[in-house]
């Protein structure tokens, strides 16, 4: 695998990509500004307000149960309150980060990479895994796209520009001899909100898409589109990971123990999840209800829920990886990439995680 290259400036749409990594540099502290209270609330006058920021996807469950239970709250006491920022996709949680306005996320592996790479290695660390799997391609049904190849000529949605499923989206069209029509080639990549993939598929305006659950499942159930691929079985041991933890180095440094409370609850919530399937389901759906104001139907969330994997460990090997992938998604170039900064695992085996026992 090549570890070499250097981001292009096309994750991040916003300008002043220098100036929002010399704030995220800049502020060591705790927010000052309230965003989204997190779930239930917790003790009375806390000193500080700790930011987190997430998805309304259930490759998020861990956040989503964390909020909804108040465990992050539960952890870190009387030492700082949480309040949470909500985000489509990882470029403008990233963005967020950078600004100084996220201490604390989960996201995607490619945003991650991005920002890290972006700010020579300055901007963030990776803490931790939080889901391996959950995305997929799926298709209309009145088409005959039965696999990658055939995406020849097609329009496909993804999240956004610099995200994880659009980095695997234009990794796996070079794997299969296709390009994006921006590069010469022949196949439409549209960024589209995950929300707003439904009517475009029922008006026929688009043909695919390469999204995360609950939404692939949801295209299929509301829309009659057919899973083409799940894109665990593109990976070695159907393993990869989709979301992980992050927090802004600056953070880390200055407020190591809150970082730490925030991980004994992520591991408490990932542990609850998987020894309570049924329970997670219908805590994870009635955030998703409190966040986008539709619960999910059962059977969506059952099928949805079968094709996730919630985990703590980072899978180092899978978030490296993406580096190749980003350099044939064209977003890297071939130069010379040092991740030995991007991880950083000490507060994860401080908060009773032993990553040598994944065996990864």
């Amino acid at each position: 695998m090549r570890k070499s290259g250097r981001w292009k400036t096309l994750a991040l749409p916003v300008a002043g990509v220098a100036l929002l990594a010399g704030l995220a540099f800049g502020f060591g502290g705790f927010g000052q500004n309230a965003a989204t209270p997190a779930g239930p609330a917790g003790p009375a006058g806390p000193r500080a307000r700790l930011r987190l920021a997430y998805f309304p996807n259930l490759t998020h469950a861990p956040a989503l149960v964390g909020v909804g239970q108040g465990r992050f709250q539960q952890e870190l006491g009387r030492s700082a309150g949480v309040d949470t920022r909500v985000f489509n996709a990882g470029p403008e949680e990233m963005e967020a980060l950078l600004a100084g306005e996220v201490d604390l996320g989960y996201v995607g592996p490619s945003p991650a990479l991005n920002t890290y790479v972006k700010s020579g290695g300055r901007a963030l660390r990776i803490l931790a895994g939080a889901c391996s799997g959950g995305a997929s391609l799926v298709a209309r049904a009145d088409t005959n796209i039965t696999g990658i190849r055939d995406l020849d000529g097609r329009r496909v949605a993804d999240p956004q520009l610099g995200g994880t499923q659009d980095v695997s989206l234009r990794h796996f069209l070079a794997a299969n001899g296709l390009r994006p029509k921006e590069k010469g080639g022949s196949v439409q990549i549209l960024p589209v909100k995950n929300p707003d993939v439904l009517p475009l598929f029922l008006k026929k305006e688009i043909d695919a898409a390469w999204v995360p659950e609950p939404w692939a499942t949801r295209l299929i159930e509301e829309a009659g589109a057919r899973r083409v691929i799940d894109e665990r079985d593109l990976w070695r041991e159907r393993r990869f990971a989709t979301t992980v933890v992050v927090a802004r180095a600056a953070f880390l440094r200055d407020h190591r123990p809150e970082v730490q409370a925030v991980l004994r609850a992520h591991l408490r919530a990932v542990d609850w999840l998987r020894q309570h399937p049924s329970e997670a389901q219908v805590v994870a759906n009635q955030e998703l209800k409190r966040l986008t104001g539709k619960a999910l139907p059962d059977a969506v969330l059952r099928e949805a829920w079968g094709r996730l994997d919630f985990t703590p460990d980072p899978n180092r090997a899978s978030i490296e990886a993406f580096v190749q992938a980003a350099q044939d998604a064209g977003y890297l170039q071939e130069r010379s990439v040092d991740l030995a900064a991007l991880f950083d695992l000490d507060p994860l085996r401080d908060a009773g995680f032993h990553l040598a026992s994944t065996g990864r």
